[in-house]
């Protein structure tokens, strides 16, 4: 009996070690490459699609743009930068958290989803300055996710992409609108 705690501890520890360098590898991992991985089996590629599609239609329904990838299988979500942040701030607007609400279900459940949040800027700034001011609104965005999950272990993988993915030229108030964003790449994980 003794024998078979101590087995069963040790297993426990040696998940707990693999789950962390998971987590680490993800981090560490491009936002393509998080955006492909876990795959999906065929088999169960029908259900996730379908269930993607759901969610989707529900964060539309909360004003965030929203579609699939991976072939369906990967709910995107949008929103402009504007909505959490003041210009040029790295500091949540008061109302950031009930903008982010829609998210609550999703980090609550880590072992079913992982978020990968994508933080872009305008042209207007340089380089540098771009990428620390994406850098740290994703590291805001990644805390108040948290504050939603009520915990630390959300399954969030966090990107500040400054400005070299615009979705528009930058010629226009609008176009600079658009292509400051904070995108939500919802990636299923297989159920085991």
């Amino acid at each position: 009996m003794k024998i078979m705690r101590i087995a069963a501890a040790a297993i426990a520890i040696v998940m707990a070690i693999a789950s962390q360098a998971q987590t680490a590898d993800e981090a560490d991992l491009s936002l393509e490459a998080n955006l492909n991985t876990p795959a999906i089996s065929a088999r169960r590629h029908a259900a996730v699609a379908e269930k993607a599609a759901r969610l989707a239609t529900s964060l539309r329904h909360h004003r965030m743009r929203a579609t699939t990838l991976r072939n369906g299988e990967v709910v995107l979500a949008t929103i402009p930068c504007d909505t959490i942040f003041a210009s040029n701030s790295t500091t949540p607007k008061p109302e950031a958290l009930k903008r982010l609400q829609p998210m609550r279900d999703i980090v609550e459940a880590p072992s079913h989803y992982k978020v990968l949040v994508a933080v872009h800027a305008d042209d207007t700034g340089d380089e540098a300055y771009s990428d620390a001011l994406t850098e740290a609104r994703a590291n805001a965005i990644d805390d108040l996710l948290w504050q939603l999950a009520g915990r630390e272990d959300t399954n969030v993988v966090i990107y500040g992409l400054g400005k070299d993915e615009p979705l528009n030229d930058n010629e226009t108030a609008r176009h600079r609108r658009a292509n400051r964003r904070i995108e939500f790449y919802i990636v299923p994980i297989p159920e085991k």
